[in-house]
Order: C-alpha cells, then sequence, then structure tokens
C-alpha cells in the first residue's frame, strides 16, 4: 500500500496509481476525472501525493529549460530526415525492380508448369499403357506433335505476354480517347 517516489515511503493507494499520473499529466477522461474526484474527496493519502506530485513537475518545469531549435537548425534536421527517407524509398524500390526483374509473371508461371506436368502425365499414361499394349506407328506421331505443340507454346510464351500487354494498352487508349 506505498509507493517509494524520491526516498520518501508515501501511503497512498495503489489502485489509484496510474490514475494519478494520467490526473498530473492533463491526460485523465472526463468519466474516470469524476471516479477519481469521489475519490480523492475520501482519501487523504491520494489528494497529498497528488499534490506532491504536481508541485515536483512544476518544480522540473521551472528548473529544465524549454528546447529550442533555430530556423536554420530546424530547417537543416527536416532536410536530413527527408532526404534519408528519400534514400530508403529509393533503395526499397531498386530491391523490388531487382526482385522482379528477369522473373516471369505468376499466371504465366503457372501455365507452363501445369503443361509441364500434363505433358509428363500425359507421356506417363502412354509409357503405363504401352507396357499394356504394343505400340502403334500413330501413337508415336501423336506424341511427337503433342510435344511439338508444347513447345511451341512455351517458345511463344513472350510474344503471348507482349500481346497481353498490347491489349491493355490498347483498351487504356481507348479509353483516354472516348474521355477527349
Amino acid at each position: 500500500m506505498g509507493s517509494a517516489i524520491g526516498g520518501e515511503h508515501m501511503n497512498y493507494c495503489r489502485k489509484w496509481q496510474e490514475t494519478l499520473w494520467l490526473d498530473v499529466y492533463g491526460e485523465l477522461s472526463p468519466l474516470k476525472r469524476a471516479e477519481w474526484k469521489q475519490h480523492l474527496e475520501a482519501c487523504m493519502p491520494c489528494r497529498r501525493e497528488r499534490e506532491r506530485l504536481l508541485h515536483l513537475l512544476k518544480d522540473v518545469t521551472k528548473a529544465m529549460p524549454e528546447a529550442f531549435l533555430s530556423r536554420k537548425d530546424a530547417d537543416v534536421f527536416h532536410n536530413n530526415v527527408m532526404e534519408e527517407l528519400r534514400s530508403q524509398r529509393k533503395i526499397k524500390e531498386r530491391r523490388q525492380q531487382s526482385f522482379l526483374k528477369g522473373y516471369i509473371k505468376p499466371v504465366y508461371a503457372l501455365v507452363a508448369c501445369c503443361l509441364v506436368l500434363a505433358a509428363f502425365g500425359w507421356f506417363g499414361f502412354k509409357e503405363f499403357h504401352r507396357t499394356i499394349r504394343v505400340g502403334t506407328i500413330s501413337s508415336y506421331k501423336t506424341n511427337e506433335q503433342l510435344i511439338t505443340k508444347d513447345m511451341d507454346l512455351l517458345e511463344n510464351l513472350d510474344l503471348l505476354e507482349e500481346m497481353d500487354t498490347l491489349k491493355k494498352l490498347d483498351q487504356v487508349m481507348g479509353k483516354g480517347k472516348k474521355a477527349t
């Protein structure tokens, strides 16, 4: 039921300690303030501690000079902070660009993976059936045609990506012409 502040032993209610500090610093909510005032009317130790803290803060405020930056120092400080923020933003942008540069877009990578899996699945399935029955020349021809189609699709993936970009550009340009 006590607190040692500044070497003195004070007897005030510990459950009201946070409320006491908020009151002294002027940050107590109106609802809590009414409850706190009722408590202060009935509790002499809390009233004394409140007064002691108010005097202590007043003495500290008088003893400590107010911090002041000249206009020139404030401008230098502001410029330094802004410069640091800009450099951090540039570093972040460079990291993002270098990370994304050279990589295939996720959608195209997913399509390519699906095609590769489908091709492996198809050939694995064909190989499974080959052990059961004897393959014909036409089945080999079909396999070669599928491989050729898959290879053409993979080789033209960049072209498809460019076509998608051109389509988006055309849509944007079309909207711009309609607006004017």
